[in-house]
Formats: structure tokens, C-alpha cells, sequence
């Protein structure tokens, strides 16, 4: 106020007196603003504008750094998933042994087939031929994993089916067993030939025949017994002959010297000696616990019970001794052996 008053003054010309410019003085001194303030230009001016352009090319440029960091970022990560999720694709890829492609009994024309093959066995024989109660999508993968041999052919007699375990028998793939002629699953013997030719005549004749028994070859000649087969003809609506099956679950491989090694065929069409079958039986039955080893075993865990009991109440010990623990530990230990009887003896009730 006082400045203003001054320079007012000043401009109009009025006199000061010398106390009052001492005045003046005084209150100039105390108010002159800082240097850093005076230098400053004023609202308006140029140096105004060009120092408000450089703080906002300042900001812009932090914003846009800040922006690009985070994009880095992301890049970043992506690419950690990406290259997480190939690692994970090639461990599945390594780990798994199923084989690439579609199976054979995806295709639409062997799910048809097999479909035909249910159909027609419950036609002839009045039975189901799959186990359970089978879907229509599910019958195809269900026939190529059963647990029997299962084969058609035409009414020309060229193979059209084969499922796992046939083609296991045969030792032949997919497309080396259809399109053979079904007399090569026979010796290129006159007698043999003319037998296996009985056979379908027969069950073409009466619609199928069970409990077949014969002699067959591999694609490599060896030769083995086929036990309790059943043989039956495939008609169309019309009753016409359209083709035959066969379906078995054991057979034999035949020595040089007459010796006989009886196989069976497993779920999902494994097939392995029948004596490991039964020698699994036998095992399963032995770890099967007696009424002797229970009884046992929980008189042992009693008798412990008892024990730490005793440590606790005429000892007087509590559980920080070490006698108690160790009388705990054996304690848990008889339990464990006891649980574990038990539980055999559930699983195989269960059985």
C-alpha cells in the first residue's frame, strides 16, 4: 500500500517530505519480494507462455514413459504365458502314449459296422454282446476295447472289422486286416479250409452256433486254438445275407511239440496268459487278512492303550515324558496296522 502510495505520488508530482521518504524507505526494504519472485515474468508475457509449454511437455513426456513401461510389461507377461503354455503342451505331448490321429473305430463307417455287429448278435442269439447299459455313440469304442476277439466279414468273405484285441491276435494294423481275405486267418490247408467253410455254412444255416472250437494262424503262422467261440450271420432287413462274425475270449497258442498256452483277453483288449489271471486271483485271496490277524491286531492296540494309561495314571507321567511318547508313537504305529487289515477286508468285499 505504502509502494503504491509512493509511486502515485511520484507520478503526480506531489512533494515528499523527508520523513516520509525515510518511511518509504524502510517499508520498501522490509516488503521487496525475493529475487526468484521479482525475476518472474509477468501473466501475459512471452516467458510466461514458453515456461507453461515446457511443464506441460515435461508431464507428457513422463505420462508417455510411464505408458510404454506398462506396455513392456505386459509384453512381458504374455510372453512368460505363452512360453509357460508351450512347455506345458510339449510335457503332455511326451508324457502321453496314445497315438496321434483318430482311431480306427472313429471312423463313420466302422461305427456303423459296429453297430451292426451288436445289433445282429442280439438278433441271433437273443443276448447283448457289450456288458452293461452301452449309449449308441459309445457301442463303437466300447466293441474296439472289450475284452473278447471280435472280427466280421463280408458276404465275400474279405474282413470289414477287427477290434484291439483281434488285431493283437492276428498281429496285424487296421488297414493290413480289412480288406484280407478271411480265409488267410486259416493254414492254406485243404482239410482246415474246408472245415472253417463248414463252420460258416452251418451258422449261416441256423443263424449263429456257440461254443465253436478251431484252429487258426497268425499273419506270421503261428498257430493257436480258439476256445468256445460263437459264429454268427449278418442279415440285412430283408433277412439277405450281408456278412459274418465271431467273437471269443480265450484261445491257445500251439507248440511245435503239441504244448498248449492258454490265453484270455483282458479289458481294453489286452490279452495275456490265463495263468497270470489266476495267479492275481490266488495273490489277492492271500492278502486278503484272517479273522485270526484282526483279532490280533486289535488286541495289540488295546494292550498299548492300556499302557500309556498306565504311564499316565500310576506313573503319573504326563505327555512331555519321553516314556509317554514312545508309548504314543507304538500306539499310533498298531493302529495304522490295524486300520490297514481292515480296509483290505473292505476292498475285498467290495470285490
Amino acid at each position: 500500500v505504502f509502494l503504491a502510495q509512493r509511486r502515485v505520488r511520484e507520478l503526480a508530482g506531489l512533494v515528499i517530505t523527508p520523513d516520509q521518504k525515510m518511511i518509504h524507505t524502510a517499508l520498501y526494504s522490509r516488503l521487496s519480494l525475493p529475487q526468484s519472485l521479482t525475476s518472474m515474468p509477468r501473466a501475459g508475457s512471452s516467458g510466461s507462455g514458453a515456461t507453461r509449454r515446457g511443464q506441460l511437455h515435461l508431464i507428457a513426456a513422463k505420462k508417455n514413459k510411464r505408458k510404454e513401461e506398462r506396455k513392456a510389461q505386459k509384453r512381458a507377461e504374455t510372453k512368460a504365458l505363452m512360453e509357460k503354455r508351450d512347455e506345458d503342451k510339449g510335457k503332455e505331448t511326451s508324457d502321453t502314449s496314445a497315438p496321434s490321429g483318430p482311431q480306427p473305430y472313429e471312423a463313420t463307417a466302422t461305427v456303423m459296422q459296429s453297430l451292426t455287429i451288436c445289433g445282429s448278435y442280439k438278433d441271433k442269439t437273443g443276448e447283448k454282446l457289450l456288458d452293461g447299459t452301452i449309449l449308441v455313440q459309445e457301442a463303437a469304442k466300447a466293441l474296439w476295447n472289450a475284452p473278447f476277439v471280435c472280427a466280421s466279414h463280408d458276404a465275400s468273405d474279405v474282413f470289414n472289422y477287427g477290434n484291439k484285441a483281434a488285431l493283437s491276435l492276428w498281429r496285424l494294423s487296421w488297414d493290413e486286416f480289412v480288406g484280407l481275405p478271411s480265409t488267410k486267418s486259416a493254414e492254406d490247408d485243404e482239410s482246415v479250409q474246408s472245415e472253417r467253410r463248414e463252420l460258416l455254412d452251418r451258422a449261416a444255416k441256423d443263424g449263429y452256433i456257440k461254443d465253436y472250437s478251431g484252429i487258426r494262424q497268425t499273419s506270421d503262422g503261428r498257430k493257436f486254438k480258439i476256445n468256445g467261440a460263437t459264429v454268427w450271420t449278418i442279415t440285412d432287413k430283408d433277412g439277405k445275407k450281408t456278412g459274418q462274425a465271431v467273437r471269443f475270449d480265450t484261445f491257445s497258442w500251439l507248440g511245435d511239440d503239441g504244448e498248449e498256452e492258454e490265453m484270455i483277453v483282458r479289458e481294453g483288449g489286452e490279452i495275456v496268459p490265463k495263468k497270470s489271471i489266476a495267479a492275481d486271483a490266488s495273490s489277492d485271496m492271500k492278502a486278503i487278512p484272517s479273522a485270526v490277524e484282526v483279532a490280533e491286531a486289535s488286541a495289540a492296540v488295546e494292550a498299548q492303550a492300556a499302557e500309556v494309561r498306565r504311564l499316565k495314571e500310576e506313573d503319573g507321567l504326563d505327555n512331555s515324558s519321553p516314556a509317554v511318547q514312545a508309548g504314543v508313537a507304538s500306539l499310533m504305529e498298531k493302529k495304522a496296522v490295524l486300520a490297514d487289515l481292515e480296509e483290505r477286508i473292505a476292498a475285498a468285499a467290495d470285490a
